[in-house]
């Protein structure tokens, strides 16, 4: 406490100095000095006294001798401790309350006025109350801290052993002139604006808190289930540059989409040249032209094509040819769709040998998606397939091409309500559309969003026309399969490994090398796959091939070597037949026509129809894609037969025809190129 600067032409007083003991006994009487544990007046006050106050006031005079207990003289130390020990009624005290005093007595700085006037006075009283509890204000930080209880042990070595006199008067004082801190605690006096304040706030800020908590929680579960569901983002990040972003680009937790219908259906389609007569006996299937002319008048959202070129029209061979009108229908269907509001997104190889129809049909609304398989991988796109609406589906071998029509023998498959074989089928043409924007390059790893929906070990399960049947979809190279894509290759060898009784081949080009490699290199991967079910699991394998002046004279050398193994001692049942259109010589010459360009495989038990070639390049560098059918398990009552058994059929057609030739024939039928 700063001292007080005396008053000129007056005694000085003191504040604040406490008297000695012997003069508080002579100024004070004897039946008011009580113990010496309780706060003694000041001197400044004695003065006042002295002075001339007035003494009547009964704030300031003391209680009656008779309720005062005699001070003893034991009692000068450690009465206070002894009292509250022995629950004695404690002595009364003396209340010290400040008086008004004139300012030309106590003036005080002007800058500190203010604070001396917010003190409270304090005047001396007289009090005679129960000795008061001694108790520590409970903490305002919760209970589970572990300082909590060393502040209660604290407040208990201070009870029992009690504090000297010097410590014990302030906290006397204090505790006499305040409330106890429980009542401040419930009116909340003890705290200060700022606390108050504080506490409120923390009170608002809660509610706010909880929102965020639950705004975060669906923020966490959605990430779980990407990484769940997608697998890691970085392939998905490092398709930035190629996928389209649009709000149908993210992920959905829920799509509508139409299930597997069980009127599902499958058919054979063919491209039969008037050249070839089979007889009204034989096997005969919808034409391919007729196909797809059905798929386009009934296609009401999208149309995606995947083919290696398109050459719908006669303008490539620069003249017009009548067989070419077929190929010009689709042609003008194809194009006005755009103008019906039908998507057509088409993904082919580039570069083309003609663009003068993709051209047209890009200026027309069209989505091309050109992809460079060549600077990809080193091959090409050699894949034809069509998704109409998402639920319609064709595979097979016919090209985009007027040809492909009416002058080359073609086989594929047509398979109607079909959504869940539709998707998956769309999966692999999002690959060829990612690779056809300008730039592209192969990613370390496929999204997974680009996952197989069916495989080899986990096929589809569908009734096809009522049959049970599993299905999946097989595609080439491994560069472009997704996670979870059986590899073309594995399917065929699969399959040949599956059979029980035999397996019949029926492809244009059959060679166990690289084709197209330099130099060219030995691939035995299916010829090993024959040769171990002719001669060990004594499977009956037939391969028909076809001759024409584009195939290669290696061909027939690894040919012969397969059909060697049929000679005794090893007697392999293992047979191998050209297929050969007739020459006509009053046919004009167009290029590539007039050969066999099927490309299935049936066994006694599945039914494979491809889009490649059977060499090394097709399968490891070329795009392609293959169906794979298993009707096996079908009951003998079921009406109708089932694909694999229209395939087989559509083999002994072809094979006891009149179109086969022996394989030392081949010199016939073809020219080296």
């Amino acid at each position: 406490m700063r001292k007080k600067e005396p008053v000129q032409g007056d005694t000085p007083l003191r504040r604040s100095t406490r008297l000695q003991p012997e003069k508080v006994e002579e100024q004070i009487p004897k039946e008011l000095q009580g113990p010496s544990d309780f706060l003694q007046p000041r001197e400044s006050i004695r003065a006042h006294r002295k002075a001339g106050a007035p003494t009547e006031d009964p704030s300031l005079a003391g209680p009656p001798s008779s309720v005062l207990p005699a001070a003893e003289p034991e009692t000068q130390k450690g009465s206070g401790r002894r009292a509250l020990e022995k629950g004695t009624p404690f002595p009364p005290f003396v209340r010290l309350r400040r008086l008004a005093v004139p300012q030309e007595e106590e003036p005080s700085p002007p800058q500190k006025r203010e604070k001396e006037l917010q003190r409270a006075n304090v005047e001396q009283e007289v009090e005679t109350e129960q000795p008061p509890q001694w108790r520590v204000p409970e903490p305002l930080w919760p209970s589970s801290i572990k300082a909590r209880p060393a502040m209660q042990e604290s407040a208990a070595r201070l009870q029992s052993s009690g504090a000297n006199r010097e410590s014990m008067q302030p906290v006397r004082a204090r505790i006499n002139s305040k409330p106890a801190a429980r009542t401040l605690k419930e009116t909340g006096a003890s705290r200060s604006p700022a606390e108050q304040t504080g506490r409120k706030s923390t009170k608002r800020f809660r509610p706010l808190l909880a929102l965020c908590i639950l705004l975060f929680l669906p923020i966490v579960g959605f990430a779980s289930w990407f990484v769940w569901k997608h697998g890691s983002p970085l392939p998905f990040l490092g398709l930035m540059g190629y996928v389209p972003w649009q709000l149908s680009s993210f992920p959905r937790l829920w799509r509508a989409t139409e299930e597997c219908s069980s009127q599902c259906s499958v058919m054979l389609v063919e491209s039969i040249p008037d050249i070839l007569n089979y007889g009204p006996g034989a096997p005969h299937h919808l034409s391919t032209y007729q196909a797809w002319m059905n798929l386009l008048a009934g296609a009401n959202n999208s149309v995606e094509i995947a083919a290696f070129y398109f050459t719908l029209r006669d303008s490539d061979i620069h003249r017009d040819d009548p067989s070419s009108q077929q190929g010009k229908e689709v042609f003008e269907s194809l194009l006005a769709l755009p103008s019906q509001g039908v998507k057509l997104n088409i993904a082919v190889n580039s570069p083309e040998m003609s663009e003068s129809d993709t051209e047209e049909l890009s200026r027309q609304g069209a989505n091309v998606w050109k992809v460079d398989m060549k600077r990809l991988t080193g091959g090409i796109v050699h894949t034809k397939l069509w998704v109409v609406d998402g639920k319609h589906v064709y595979v097979g071998s016919a090209n985009m091409d007027w040809r492909a029509l009416t002058q080359v023998k073609e086989l594929g498959a047509v398979l109607h309500n079909c959504s869940c074989l539709a998707r998956d089928l769309l999966r692999i043409f999002a690959t060829y559309r990612i690779l056809g924007r300008e730039g592209a390059s192969l990613p370390a790893a496929w999204p997974s969003s680009l996952a197989a929906e069916s495989s080899l070990d986990h096929p589809l399960k569908l009734q096809l026309d009522g049959i049970g049947a599993e299905v999946y979809i097989s595609s080439s190279p491994p560069a472009l399969s997704t996670q979870g894509r059986t590899a073309d290759l594995t399917a065929i060898v699969s399959t040949i490994e599956d059979a029980q009784d035999f397996v019949y081949i029926s492809v244009m080009d059959y060679e166990p090398q690289c084709v197209f490699c330099d130099p060219k290199s030995y691939w035995p991967v299916i010829d090993d796959a024959l040769r171990t079910a002719a001669c060990t699991r004594r499977v009956k394998v037939r391969l028909l091939i076809s001759c024409w002046q584009h195939s290669s004279g290696a061909m027939f050398i690894f040919l012969e070597s397969l059909n060697i193994l049929s000679r005794r001692p090893l007697e392999c049942p293992i047979e191998v037949r050209l297929f050969a259109f007739p020459v006509d010589e009053d046919l004009p010459p167009i290029p590539y026509t007039h050969v066999n360009h099927n490309k299935y495989m049936v066994t006694d038990r599945l039914a494979y129809i491809g889009t490649s070639n059977w060499s090394e390049d097709y399968f490891t560098r070329t795009a392609g894609v293959g169906l794979i059918v298993n009707q096996s398990q079908a009951a003998d009552g079921d009406s109708g037969p089932t694909l694999r058994q229209q395939l087989e059929n559509v083999f002994y057609r072809d094979w006891d025809s009149s179109y086969t030739v022996p394989l030392k024939e081949h010199w016939q039928c073809s020219r080296r190129n």
